[in-house]
């Protein structure tokens, strides 16, 4: 399973079995939420995609360490 959370609230958004439908509601949950708050997709307990909203309005993937 897929887990889109927020990095801010630490709220889980949904859930997924698809890697695609994860990233799509990433990115929505990105779009609608607060410049530079991170919407995060985690996997098997790990973080792999991450998407932040920047001030202008878009948003952009960020780099996972």
């Amino acid at each position: 399973m897929y887990y889109i959370i927020s990095e801010t609230t630490e709220d889980r958004f949904d859930e997924t079995a698809s890697l695609d439908e994860a990233l799509r509601i990433a990115k929505c949950a990105a779009q609608e939420g607060q410049a530079g708050d991170a919407v995060s997709i985690e996997h098997q307990g790990r973080v792999i995609r991450q998407f932040i909203l920047t001030p202008e309005g878009v948003v952009e993937e960020a780099t996972v360490c």
